[in-house]
């Protein structure tokens, strides 16, 4: 398989390009942005394989920007990397189609797995954060998961 083609969106310099580096090691970077608006332009121009958002960004938001991409590329692949990791975050992230979620301390073990997760068709949480995103169903559905798949 070809190396995937990658997009990074984060407000953070300094994040975006700890985030490009990381990247790097399980596809190409073919663009990164500061916003979301910036990110889905890019990423309608660039036609990447998988697109890794922050969620809180200036303008557009990760999210948003998740569900545009995921109407108007919906080939490409979507990763949320955050800060910001509560149950309902996650579950909403990936209801509106992404396949993974990362939590950006964990960024540096746990984004080429969750990208190469993605190019085979699997969804990803960092493993730091199952224990949470389970609780969180399981409160939110009177024990009962929503489901969302965890690669290992």
């Amino acid at each position: 398989m070809d190396r995937p083609k990658i997009l990074l969106a984060d407000d953070h310099p300094q994040i975006l390009s700890n985030l490009c580096r990381l990247a790097d090691t399980a596809g190409e970077v073919v663009g990164a942005a500061s916003d979301g608006r910036t990110a889905v332009t890019e990423a309608l121009r660039l036609r990447p394989d998988v697109a890794v958002l922050d969620i809180f960004m200036p303008g557009v938001n990760g999210l948003e920007a998740a569900r545009l991409l995921r109407r108007d590329l919906p080939q490409c692949k979507v990763i949320m990397c955050s800060m910001y990791t509560s149950a309902d975050l996650i579950t909403k992230a990936f209801s509106i189609g992404a396949v993974g979620f990362v939590r950006k301390q964990s960024a540096h073990a746990d984004l080429a797995p969750a990208i190469r997760a993605a190019m085979t068709g699997r969804t990803f949480v960092s493993p730091s954060l199952q224990n949470d995103l389970t609780s969180g169903q399981q409160r939110g559905n009177n024990g009962r998961s929503t489901g969302a798949g965890i690669a290992e």
